[in-house]
């Protein structure tokens, strides 16, 4: 909570800096209209894109890196079948996927994508592999079109989808679907459950810039911040009775994330779009994947007040053993609905004599198509002490910096009428980073303005074919290109 109050103090510190040296407050250069000029960068960045898409290079490394297999796995309901197989080596490290294709593409011959992470964790590889062929099936009847995609665990331990090299990986397989299976880069879903929900607590902020919308299920946030969601919507979903052990509290820690989620969008003034459905009279399992109305709270953060204060795992638990002989803060998260009506009538009235419920569609798979990503948003909120060291993509949006500078917090804004940066890294950035021009944002037929706490500078930028490409090589990703950049060390010596 120190780090989040801390946050939120500089974000208004950020906000006055900005109604004291608002952008164009100052008399800047007069616009020079040049047509020629930013017709020739846009040309430039389709040259670049048509280059890496047509690279046979490009295509032999993505090749070479996936290899098909027919195998026998569990199916997690007691069977077996026969799967594709897809294994994705990368840089020493693999992962297997289950992938299919559902539906026609758009008009421009491209699919969403959806990654899905499953449940498990620390147990033997069969019980994760069936949970594996589990999540193939689990949301994909939602998908109407597109890429459907199921990862496993690279390990078979509690942190199996976002161990170091896991981060790498997923950056490789974005980049390898976005190049081979026609993803659209602007439409990638990340969703999971239980120990998949774990990984999209962890994922989500360290990669928010690679995807459109996130869901997360039944999992536990294990401390992350979710500072960097300014610009990634997401959905938290929980059981109201999954505490799943007395520390770890499921319902009550997505509960809480209604009003942090909440204070960060007041702060900073934008962002921040979320769900959180806390599931009535539910435990670890519930309906997040067909459309039928969920039972879900109506004000999570009071259940997140109430839940401890009034002590309410043990009246879930007093409950539990009057209605079902049952007993223990496990066997309460796991038991099935449908083995008691009593027990469900008696916990669903219990909790509404304190708070409203309310019956909404909790399909995550609806929720996260409305959303398609803005690679380039014109306001960015970059808490480095939230990055993933092993990936070899060190940008976040339309900023960059090395791995080793982890902490700190950088606030950044840009204003098109002024053709300005506004960058604000607050006292603890522990070392220099950089501002990607982003054609999507900057006009360089026209002076640029960077504005920071110490001063304003102006400068001409030109655009480089050969960092254009770079950044395209990069991330794999032609909508994250920059065409120019910036050390922010480089302002300060103006």
């Amino acid at each position: 909570m120190k780090t989040a109050k801390r946050f939120l103090s500089w974000l208004l510190a950020a906000g006055m800096l900005m109604g004291s040296w608002a952008l164009g407050e100052e008399e800047l250069p007069p616009e020079e209209e040049d047509l020629a000029a930013r017709e020739a960068v846009e040309t430039m960045v389709q040259d670049a894109k048509e280059a890496y898409f047509s690279d046979p290079d490009v295509a032999a490394a993505f090749a070479a890196g996936i290899k098909v297999s027919e195998e026998e796995l569990p199916d997690g309901y007691g069977g077996s079948g026969t799967y594709e197989v897809h294994t994705l080596t990368y840089q020493g490290h693999s992962m297997r996927f289950l992938m299919e294709t559902i539906g026609e593409p758009d008009d421009e011959g491209m699919y969403p994508l959806y990654i899905t992470l499953h449940g498990g964790g620390d147990g033997p590889a069969d019980e994760n592999d069936g949970q594996w062929t589990a999540m193939f099936n689990y949301y994909k009847e939602s998908v109407e079109s597109g890429i459907y995609v199921a990862c496993r665990g690279i390990s078979d331990t509690w942190d199996l989808h976002f161990q170091e090299a896991s981060y790498l990986l997923y950056d490789r397989l974005i980049a390898y679907l976005i190049y081979a299976e026609y993803a659209d880069p602007n439409r990638v879903y990340l969703l999971g459950f239980s120990a998949g929900g774990d990984g999209v607590y962890q994922i989500a902020p360290r990669m928010a810039d690679r995807f459109a919308a996130a869901n997360m299920s039944s999992g536990h946030p294990n401390g992350v911040s979710l500072m960097n969601l300014a610009n990634l919507p997401i959905s938290l979903q929980a059981g109201i009775r999954d505490y799943y052990s007395e520390s770890a509290m499921h319902s009550v820690r997505a509960a809480e994330f209604e009003k942090v989620l909440q204070d960060y969008r007041e702060a900073s003034g934008f962002g921040y779009e979320h769900r959180i459905w806390i599931h009535v009279p539910e435990g670890h399992n519930y309906n997040d994947y067909s459309d039928t109305d969920g039972q879900v709270l109506a004000d999570p953060a009071a259940f997140a007040e109430k839940a401890e204060a009034e002590n309410y795992l043990e009246s879930f638990l007093e409950i539990f053993r009057e209605t079902t002989g049952g007993d223990g803060v496990a066997s309460l998260s796991y038991y099935p609905r449908e083995m008691s009506e009593s027990f469900n009538a008696r916990l669903t009235d219990f909790v509404s004599e304190g708070l409203e419920i309310e019956g909404v569609n909790t399909n995550a798979i609806r929720f996260v198509d409305q959303y398609t990503r803005n690679p380039a948003p014109e306001k960015l909120v970059w808490d480095l002490s939230t990055r993933a060291p092993s990936r070899e993509v060190t940008s976040f949006y339309w900023l960059d910096a090395d791995p080793s500078v982890n902490q700190g917090m950088i606030y950044a804004a840009f204003d098109r009428e002024t053709n300005s940066y506004l960058i604000v890294p607050d006292d603890a950035v522990n070392g220099d980073f950089y501002i990607l021009i982003s054609p999507k944002l900057a006009d360089l037929s026209r002076p640029v303005i960077f504005q920071t706490p110490k001063g304003n500078f102006v400068r001409e930028m030109d655009a480089s074919e050969e960092l254009t490409i770079q950044c395209i090589q990069q991330t794999g990703d032609p909508e994250l290109a920059c065409v120019a950049m910036i050390a922010y060390s480089e302002l300060e010596e103006d």
